[in-house]
Order: C-alpha cells, then structure tokens, then sequence
C-alpha cells in the first residue's frame, strides 16, 4: 500500500510444477558439496544408533531362544521393536551430538538483500497477527544493515467480516507507518491451501525480490535473528534455504507452557543437533525461514500427487518436499540455529494439538510416495521417512503393546511371548535401556540448558517445571499415541480431514469426554485385564493413564494465571 523503496517494473516470476519422474538439476544453482567433517558425524549420528537397536534385537532373540525353540512371533516382535526403538535412539544421538554445537559469526552482507515478509492468513485474529509482522518490519527498518524488507499479508481468509478486517488493518498500518512497506491482497480462491498462497506470490511478484522471509500466522521473530539469517542467505550464493529453529512462546495455558518449556530445553539441543550433521541438506518446517526466491520458484513448484486425497492431491506438508526438491536442484538448505529470535505459538488444548497432528499426519503419510523421486539426495530421502515415522512408529508401539497385553493363544496354539519368559537379568537390562533411551533426550537437554543459562536466567523454578514436564509428558504419551494410530487409519482408510483454521476455545467436559472416548475405553479394558490376571504389570500404567485421558486434558488446558506463567522459561518472547 505504501513504498519504502522501488520495484523493479517487472515483478512476474514462473514457477513451474517440477517433476516427480525426471530428474531436475536449477542451471542457476551453484551446487554444494558435503564437507567430510559432516559426512563422519553422519556416519556416528545416523549409524550408531542402528548398531544400538541391532545389538539389542540380538540380545532380546538370545533370550527368547533359550529355551531351544524361537517362535515366529517372537521374532516378529523383535523385528518390530528394533524398527521402533531405531528412531528413539536416533534422538539421543541427535542431542548429544548438539551439546557440541557452537554459534559462528556471520559478517554483515556487502550487498543486500531485497526480501519480502510474507504473512499468510487464513480466518486468524487481524489485530495480534498482523501486529507481529509489522513490528518485526518496523523494527528492521530501524537497524542499520544493507538488506531491505517489505511486509505481503497474503489472506485466504474465507469469512468475508474477517477479510475486511484484515483489508482495514492493513489500511491503518500504512496510514500510521508511511514510511514501511506494506501490502495486502486476497485471493478469491484458496487453491492448494499454504503453499498455493505462496506460489501465486512468486509468481505474481517474487521477480522483484531477491528473497522472502515466510512466516506462519502465530510467528513471533526479532530483528536480529532474521538479520543473521538474510547476511547468511547473501554470503553463500549456494544457499537456497535457511531455516531457524523455532521456539514455541509460553502462551496462557498449562498445555502451551508445557510445550513452551520442552521447545525451550529440549528442543533446542536437538535442534543444534540435526543443524550439524544435516549441513546443507537440512529441512524446512514452513515458516520462519528465509528462502531465495528464484531458486524456489525455478526448483520446488508443487505438482499434485495422482489420485485423491487425502493420499493424493494436494501435497499437505509441503515443507518437506519443497526443501528435497531445492537440494535436488542443487540448492543448499541450511538449519541456523543461531537464529534464535524465532518463535511460534502451539494449539492452547490437547485436542486442539490433536488436529493439527492429524493433519500433519495426512501430509507426512504422502512423503512415501515420493521417496522414489529421481534425484533427491539421500538425506533428503531420509527427512521425508523419518517425517511419516512419527507417526507410522505409533502403530509399531501399539503393536507391541497388544503383543504384550494380550495373553491369549493365536490360531497355531504358539503362546504370544511375555517379557516373563526372559531371566530377570534380562528383564532388567530391557527395561533399564528402554527407559534411558526414552528419557536421555531430556537429561541432555536439561544439562545443555543448565550449562548455557545457569549464569544469564533465574533457575529458582526450574527442578519444578521439569518434573511437571516429565510426569505430564510420560502420562499422555499413551493418548497421543492411540490418537496418532486413529490419525495413520484414517489416512490409509481415505479419509480427508481438508486443512481446517485454529481453534483457540476450550472445549467442556462433555467435548473432552466425547473427544477422549477411544482412549479412555482402551484404558479401562487394559485395567480390566489387569484385574483378572491377563496383562502384563509392566503395562499397568499405560492403562491407569489411557483411564485418565479426560481428567488430564482438561488439567492442561488450564489458563495460568500471571504469577504461575512467570514460572516459565519461555520468558524469552520478544
């Protein structure tokens, strides 16, 4: 609406739907080349843990097989607890490789970047959600530096009250703010939902920036951090992509300080993890990252997957692939951890988690679809699995809970296989190295953090919000992973659960109780088999917790009042 500086007359950009059968290399790109000190954390990071899971299979076989006889159950069950616990061990590794993670300066840009701030809306809150992005521009517009930046609220808004709105807020911020650069538009038709919105950007005005700064709706980011990453994106032409390691804000409730605090500790070890052994074939999340626009709109256009959704059509989690598609091009994707003025808000309730995992669920189980896409990198491969393993290991978990939960006889009168069956030593061993593993990322994390902020943060309440992090965390692990396993089904099944906007309500008792119905009943069936002798002890608490989904839910979604959120670590949102 207003100008801070000109553009070029030509601002069209194409952006072409890349192949999922042909390879790709962008004329334009520079081309990277994995430097050996990665390649060697890699080999550690990525390897050590199969070796852990691999020797833990055959110790658990050993045991299985004393009594001379290895039944084709228990084999199956191993093989199935190797493959889940993979992926546990491969977050240990991560953090520990991220306690070894160290900040480098980054030198001011010699030449500039030209960057728009994209700022997509879809039905959220006008006044808080664009008051972030334009604070954010009006505070780079006061920091001397070479890059130039200018705001885009890209609406897709559907409500027609909301979307004036949004028109009126955009209209007074250029008013009071003649001096930024701020524009608006809405388009008539939400097609292909996020990144839809996106492309018809690039291709209708991407050719008059070098970059573009793409936020979610709930993003929070300071000047600083998204300086760091424009002088990053402009000191290496190869550089396609960086990305920050989001930290989630303290929010109102018990759930999103929870959240809060997990991003804050735990997150970040793993974060600065992932950064050092991924290089330049890092990932992007989404928002909260800066993207060079001619190698986006030359390289990641977004074809639609053949068949219907929700395993075809429109690709959901698009971030994933758009950062395979950039590497496959040849452009670097960068994780830039030191890029810590970077922020996002998480759902307020349980519930209001649930559904936006389901949909990422929906997005991630069409990344197996494109693992055989010609040209990706390996690593790159390797995101787009380990993104539909977070939810595919729920099943694998659950499987191995009905294994041991269950006492019956199968069809062959083989017996299925109880953790009784293995010498207490045994016993012993499998509990002490599952438990560790489980908890590990969260001891490196906190170790990590006391080491970083035991002189620059007030630790007074730290002991007391790990311990309720920890115990909560550990109480709804069974619920969130029935509700994953619903999330699998229901994709495999062909239902479509669309992309619905945010809710910020709270439901009641009788919506929680509705909502929780699955897990609760799961719950007291497992109590009941505790009661007649036929579960597992070691499986006890997962039933008392499935039992307690709707009391718990209903606990997290308290709001906390001011004196309990100046408990929070995540005090650090600008």
């Amino acid at each position: 609406m207003t100008a801070a500086f000109r553009l070029p007359a030509q601002t069209t950009l194409p952006m072409p739907d890349q192949s999922l059968t042909v390879q790709f290399v962008d004329p334009a790109a520079p081309g990277t080349q994995t430097r050996p000190g990665i390649l060697v954390l890699r080999v550690l990071t990525l390897g050590l843990p199969m070796v852990v899971t691999l020797g833990l299979g055959a110790l658990s076989l050993v045991w299985f097989a004393q009594d001379g006889h290895l039944s084709l159950t228990e084999g199956v069950l191993v093989a199935m607890a190797v493959f889940a616990f993979y992926w546990v061990v491969l977050s240990v590794a991560t953090a520990t490789l991220g306690l070894f993670w160290r900040a480098t300066i980054v030198p001011a840009a010699r030449q500039g970047l030209t960057t728009a701030i994209l700022l997509p809306m879809y039905g959220e809150p006008a006044l808080p959600t664009i008051s972030h992005a334009v604070t954010l521009l009006s505070g780079l517009s006061r920091v001397k530096t070479r890059h130039r930046y200018a705001l885009h609220i890209l609406s897709d808004t559907r409500d027609q009250g909301a979307a004036l709105a949004e028109a009126s807020m955009a209209r007074l911020v250029a008013a009071r703010h003649p001096g930024l650069s701020v524009h608006y538009r809405r388009r008539a038709q939400n097609l292909d939902f996020k990144s839809g919105n996106v492309r018809s950007w690039v291709q209708a005005e991407g050719g008059a920036y070098d970059a573009m700064l793409v936020l979610d709706a709930d993003s929070v980011m300071t000047p600083e951090a998204v300086i760091v990453m424009a002088d990053t994106l402009a000191a290496d032409p190869s550089c396609g992509l960086v990305q920050t390691v989001p930290r989630v804000a303290p929010g109102t409730t018990l759930w999103q300080h929870l959240q809060s605090f997990a991003s804050e500790v735990y997150g970040t070890t793993l974060g600065r993890g992932f950064a050092l052994w991924a290089g330049d074939e890092g990932n992007f999340l989404g928002h909260n990252a800066l993207i060079r626009t001619r190698a986006f709109a030359s390289s990641a256009g977004l074809p639609h997957l053949p068949g219907r959704a929700p395993r075809g059509g429109v690709i959901l989690s698009h971030d994933f692939v758009e950062a395979a598609l950039l590497r496959r091009a040849g452009w670097g994707v960068r994780m830039l951890p030191q890029a810590r003025g970077s922020f996002e808000d998480t759902p307020a309730t349980l519930p209001g988690h649930v559904r936006r995992d389901t949909r990422w669920c929906q997005g991630n189980m069409q990344h197996l679809r494109l693992l055989a896409v010609p040209g990706l990198h390996l690593l790159s491969r390797f995101h787009l699995a380990q993104g539909a393993m977070v939810y595919l290991s729920s099943v694998w978990w659950l499987a191995l809970l009905a294994f041991w939960a269950l006492q019956g006889v199968f069809a062959t009168g083989a017996p299925v296989p109880a953790l009784s069956a293995m010498p207490p030593v045994g016993q012993g061993v499998l509990y002490g190295v599952v438990a560790l593993m489980l908890l590990a990322p969260k001891l490196i994390g906190i170790m990590g953090y006391l080491t970083e902020h035991r002189r620059t943060r007030p630790l007074d309440n730290f002991a007391l919000w790990a311990l309720a992090e920890a115990a909560l965390s550990v109480l709804l692990a069974p619920t969130l992973m029935v509700h994953q396993v619903r999330a699998v089904l229901r994709t495999l099944a062909g239902v479509n659960g669309g992309w619905a906007p945010h809710s910020a309500t709270r439901p009641g008792l009788v919506a929680l109780t509705r909502f929780h119905a699955v897990e609760t009943a799961l719950g007291v069936g497992l109590l009941t088999l505790a009661a007649v002798g036929d579960l597992s002890p070691w499986l006890l608490p997962i039933g008392i917790s499935l039992s307690l989904a709707i009391p718990l839910s209903w606990l997290v979604q308290r709001e906390m009042r001011p004196v309990d959120a100046t408990l929070s670590l995540a005090a650090a949102r600008p």
